[in-house]
């Protein structure tokens, strides 16, 4: 079992043949972006047992056949099954959306089953549960200025299904840690990186490329390149402490500094003009009022119009620090993003 002071952590073998039996790593949400760059990094020292759904093809990893446990978020006994002799769960599955009508959805796939896994995870004797969450179960700010793990959360009011049921999985992984599971939190940003669907084609790449937008959101994003965020994943593995939360962040930019970066890297006109807070705040609330009508209709949704003013700084010192751990720019991820819409367009 982890202990609460820090140290770097290696996984014994399990027994003292000639060739070493690698431990087990439980993985949901392996097929998702992050597990695509994930799975590599965990496939060096684990043998990989991946949450698919029935009938989900995987593409196969080079040298190691994934163990497959088929089954949905919302089958507890799949989740039993899989922590069932696993030595480290990697929870990495959630629903995101920004859509009001998805809130009770979010609350079953990213809180509940957070509950269910973990609760399965200490039950079967896992050695380590480290679960992925976001730097939106955190907080914001309303000025320019970087957050850390210890700031309050304060999302509350804002009523963004994603933001709360985030924030309640987080306190369910952190009570099974009261009942003696060894949990590490992770918080990474929104990440840019090869095979996102949500930020390729018919999303903000092409949107700057296509000259769509035409005004900058008002508020600021920490962004990642998202193989910065998988080296801090395994540091955490290894080195994080028991019960902490750790921001891995990338960099801090205004909404504007964005779509330059975007711009710059896919040979676009920059947007040159931010909207005011003010506006944004009115289409926030004409937004919801035309959606109790006639429901959301993503990307632009009232959800996405209450974030836009607001600043999603963070500080990763801790992880930094405490996990030897440095992001790098973030317009390596979107290069990689540019290059693979452009290879498989």
């Amino acid at each position: 079992m982890f202990g609460a002071e820090q140290a770097e952590c290696a996984w014994p073998e399990r027994t003292a043949t000639l060739l070493p039996v690698l431990p087990v790593c439980f993985v949901t949400g392996a097929t998702g972006f992050l597990g695509r760059h994930l799975l590599p990094l965990l496939q060096r020292e684990f043998r990989l047992r991946v949450l698919v759904r029935p009938g989900q093809q995987m593409q196969p990893l080079a040298g190691q056949e994934l163990e497959r446990i088929e089954g949905r978020l919302a089958d507890a006994p799949a989740l039993q099954r899989g922590a069932s002799g696993a030595d480290v769960v990697v929870h990495l599955a959630a629903l995101v959306s920004f859509r009001t009508e998805d809130r009770a959805a979010m609350f079953e796939a990213n809180t509940k089953a957070t509950a269910d896994l973990a609760a399965a995870a200490r039950i079967a004797g896992v050695r380590r549960f480290l679960h992925v969450s976001t730097i939106s179960a955190v907080a914001f700010r309303n000025t320019p200025e970087l957050v850390n793990e210890q700031a309050p959360y304060n999302f509350g009011p804002l009523r963004i299904g994603y933001c709360d049921s985030k924030f309640a999985a987080e306190q369910r992984a952190l009570a099974e840690f009261t009942r003696g599971l060894d949990v590490v939190i992770v918080n990474p940003p929104s990440m840019y990186g090869a095979g996102d669907r949500r930020k390729g084609d018919g999303s903000l790449l092409t949107a700057v490329m296509r000259g769509e937008l035409r005004m900058a959101p008002p508020g600021g994003i920490n962004v990642a390149n998202v193989e910065d965020v998988c080296t801090g994943i395994m540091s955490a593995l290894h080195r994080g402490r028991s019960g902490q939360r750790y921001i891995l962040g990338g960099e801090n930019l205004t909404g504007r500094d964005l779509l330059h970066r975007v711009a710059r890297i896919v040979g676009a006109r920059p947007v040159r003009r931010t909207l005011s807070r003010s506006l944004v705040r009115a289409a926030a609330r004409a937004m919801a009022m035309k959606e109790r009508v006639f429901g959301s209709k993503p990307p632009l949704t009232s959800e996405v119009l209450r974030l836009a003013p607001r600043f999603l700084w963070f500080s990763s010192k801790k992880a930094e620090d405490e996990l030897a751990w440095r992001p790098g720019s973030v317009d390596v991820g979107i290069a990689a993003a540019w290059r693979e819409m452009q290879a498989t367009s």
